[in-house]
């Protein structure tokens, strides 16, 4: 009786164990088909890059924040154009436009799939996947060199939906947004609201504002900047700083050689309601 106790015993630790290794290697008894399933449902939608968003928070400023962008700094995502086992997912850097190629087939976890993301000297590789906790729900995309250990990672949040592209909206959202009592120049005092997808309400002619976070062509600098009414033939910049509930605007003025940019004169004083 007790041999075979001991033997019941050592087949069940058996088992266990050889289930919990295959957990830990990626596997699942679920069907390929089912985990994509699960994953496009997921992913579809548009998302910025979480950790720029919380720098900002603590800098309140994009150009004290720019060395923690990664190359992609948003990534948006339609699953109805997937085509064959494969989706092509929008991945602007800060700078320019491009993608990447998402492959549903199995990845080192079950939570992820391969992509054709390739550092410059093709020594890793890139995988995209999702986490699940009680918080949030957030995309990753996992750096893996050729050992296949993980060496970094980067984390996306999804935004909602929006006019203005995941990551501006964002950063809108934790500068800018509110309400303020202001005071120009002259000493004419109003009150402006900014929204998080770039509308200004509050001057007769201003209807949008951006605020950059695009300095890779930039003269060198050290100032933040937000125009009013980008692009147009109403275009004005200005400097700005953030201390506590004051938002200060500045003129914007370049050197003589026209490469280096400084603040020039207070032009608005807003404090959030």
């Amino acid at each position: 009786m007790n041999k075979l106790t001991y033997l019941s015993t050592f087949l069940f630790l058996m088992v266990a164990c050889q289930t919990n290794s295959s957990v830990a290697h990626g596997t699942t008894t679920n069907s390929l088909p089912d985990i994509t399933q699960t994953f496009k449902s997921i992913i579809n939608g548009d998302w910025y890059q979480a950790s720029y968003i919380e720098s900002i928070k603590e800098t309140k400023s994009p150009f004290r924040s720019k060395n923690s962008l990664f190359e992609y700094v948003e990534l948006n995502i339609n699953t109805n154009k997937t085509t064959g086992d494969s989706l092509a997912i929008g991945a602007p850097s800060i700078h320019e436009g491009s993608s990447f190629i998402v492959y549903f087939k199995p990845g080192l976890t079950n939570t992820s799939f391969p992509t054709n993301i390739v550092d410059e000297n093709r020594s890793s590789y890139f995988e995209l996947g999702y986490s699940i906790s009680r918080n949030d729900t957030s995309l990753i995309i996992f750096h893996y060199n050729r050992e296949k250990k993980l060496i970094g990672q980067v984390k996306y949040l999804r935004a909602s939906k929006n006019s203005e592209g995941a990551l501006q909206f964002m950063v809108n959202k934790t500068l800018f947004a509110g309400d303020y009592n202001a005071e120009d120049s002259s000493g004419k005092t109003s009150v402006l609201k900014f929204t998080n997808d770039g509308h200004l309400i509050g001057i007769s002619e201003v209807e949008k504002y951006y605020i950059l976070t695009d300095f890779v062509v930039e003269p060198e600098n050290s100032v933040d900047e937000v125009f009013f009414d980008i692009q147009t033939s109403k275009q004005k910049c200005y400097a700005f700083v953030i201390e506590g509930d004051t938002t200060k605007l500045y003129d914007v003025q370049e050197s003589a050689g026209q490469d280096t940019l400084t603040r020039g004169q207070l032009k608005y004083k807003l404090v959030r309601q």
